[in-house]
């Protein structure tokens, strides 16, 4: 078992979270962050983006590490925007996006989680299911736009006005795939 794991990310915001994560959970090991541009495959299959990127971070890296790949996904179309969801919000920005979902505004967070060695890759995955709202705010995390219009099931609140409380831990679903990846690894 290694004494650090990089968390391979040049997203401050989901960085930010991760860190979140393991000071609240014991951890038998501690988590830096490796900032570094990967490469993404474009395909709507998510574990296959993941599996694409842990690999080409690995061969940067040389550590084991952790990534992620999350995706928000619209229960109206099949897979998508997922893992384009960055490109679709950068195109369509949220008026567009509210225009896909006028008919049906249930949604989910998808998380893929990918741990490797080296030797062996694992993934992890975490959802969040919800809806689309309209908020009073649209300000979010900049990094994390969608947080300001994801409504999970459960809450009266957005998962922006949750980030900061304790009630976000429950609903992230980053979370859930860091929880399932530290009881895999510490077992």
């Amino acid at each position: 078992m290694n004494n650090k794991i990089y968390y391979v990310t040049n997203n401050a915001g989901k960085f930010e979270e991760v860190t979140d994560f393991f000071n609240r959970v014991p951890a038998t090991f501690r988590v830096e962050q490796y900032a570094i541009d990967i490469d993404e495959i474009q395909s709507l299959d998510q574990k296959i983006v993941v599996l694409d990127k842990v690999k080409k971070a690995f061969n940067a890296v040389k550590q084991p590490l952790l990534l992620d790949d999350g995706g928000l996904f619209f229960a109206a179309y099949n897979q998508f925007p997922g893992t384009l969801s960055k490109f679709v919000f950068q195109g369509l920005g949220f008026k567009g996006l509210f225009k896909l979902i006028e008919d049906d505004n249930r949604a989910s967070f998808i998380l893929q989680l990918a741990y490797t060695d080296g030797v062996q890759t694992q993934l992890f995955e975490g959802v969040c299911l919800g809806t689309i709202v309209m908020p009073e705010d649209l300000s979010s995390h900049p990094k994390l736009p969608f947080t300001a219009i994801f409504k999970p099931e459960g809450s009266d609140k957005t998962l922006a006005q949750l980030r900061y409380t304790d009630d976000f831990f429950r609903f992230s679903f980053r979370q859930q795939a860091l929880k399932k990846f530290i009881d895999w690894y510490q077992t």
